[in-house]
């Protein structure tokens, strides 16, 4: 805290959606749900159906963090919202010390932090300087509180995603290009990052992924490697790893990601397993339906 190279709202760093935690996050040249609201605004322009996409987990020590997202088509187009959030409850709250050294307890407050995201997508944004590019923004309001004080903060998200004729898909953006983050007399930049994707399909249920994120401010650097196979389409087996993660402390299991997903007639479950070493595991549940 205080120190050299911090970023405010730093849930804004949490990925979203059990289908894509499944994959390790390498979703960003994949994304053709919802969530593409979260990982690449383009990805809005390969959603099909209209969708509602919900996801929630029971994160460390009591922490609930989740999203809902929807999309919709507008015309020829795509728009998409979606809302974040994380909750910290009953965190322990104390006075000053007192004559007798007593540090007496005040109750408890809570944190939280949302984001509120309004996206739009178009295929082939781009028809008069090249074919098969589909773009997308996002622009969202980010909230933090903590107990009674809380700051607001102005953010944008653009994706590019190319569709190579060999069926590869490339995913270029940039995330939380935003106005810093004030508490009181303090001000924070939000985690602006850069985000690059690839994803590839050798078969027809098979599709591969790779993500890379670099947090400018944060000097950071997250490599993610993933996968999904649909058995008769109805049943999938996702498996992935997320590089970047302090191992050595964490434990080696720390960035591996599992999950499965079930569909029918429209409608979704999606479970993701991700451990996290000494801070213990999480189970990411979400639902979907199309329509």
């Amino acid at each position: 805290a205080g120190g050299p190279g911090t970023t405010a709202a730093p849930f804004l760093k949490i990925g979203m959606g059990a289908r894509a935690l499944g994959m390790a996050g390498a979703f960003s040249a994949i994304a053709d749900d919802a969530t593409a609201v979260y990982w690449n605004p383009a990805g809005l322009a390969a959603v099909k159906e209209d969708e509602v996409n919900l996801d929630f987990a029971k994160y460390f020590q009591d922490v609930n963090i989740g999203q809902a997202s929807y999309t919709r088509k507008v015309g020829e187009d795509r728009m998409g919202v979606g809302l974040t959030y994380l909750i910290v409850p009953g965190i322990e709250k104390r006075g000053a010390t007192d004559t007798a050294g007593v540090v007496p307890s005040q109750g408890a407050f809570n944190a939280s932090d949302t984001a509120l995201s309004v996206a739009y997508a178009r295929k082939n944004a781009i028809p008069s300087l090249i074919d098969d590019v589909d773009g997308g923004a996002a622009v969202k309001i980010i909230r933090s509180a903590i107990g009674s004080k809380s700051a607001v903060a102005l953010a944008v998200d653009l994706g590019a995603t190319v569709r190579a004729k060999n069926g590869m898909r490339f995913a270029l953006g940039v995330q939380n290009l935003g106005t810093p983050m004030k508490f009181d007399s303090v001000s924070d930049p939000l985690p602006l990052s850069l985000r690059a994707g690839a994803a590839y399909s050798p078969l027809k249920d098979l599709t591969l992924g790779l993500t890379l994120d670099q947090y400018l401010i944060d000097q950071k650097f997250y490599a993610s490697f993933g996968g999904e196979y649909w058995l008769r389409n109805a049943f999938a087996l996702r498996a992935g790893y997320r590089y970047g993660y302090d191992t050595a402390h964490l434990g080696a299991m720390t960035g591996l990601s599992l999950g499965i997903g079930i569909k029918v007639n429209g409608l979704g479950l999606d479970y993701a397993y991700v451990p996290f070493g000494d801070l213990g595991d999480t189970h990411r549940f979400g639902f979907w339906i199309r329509f």
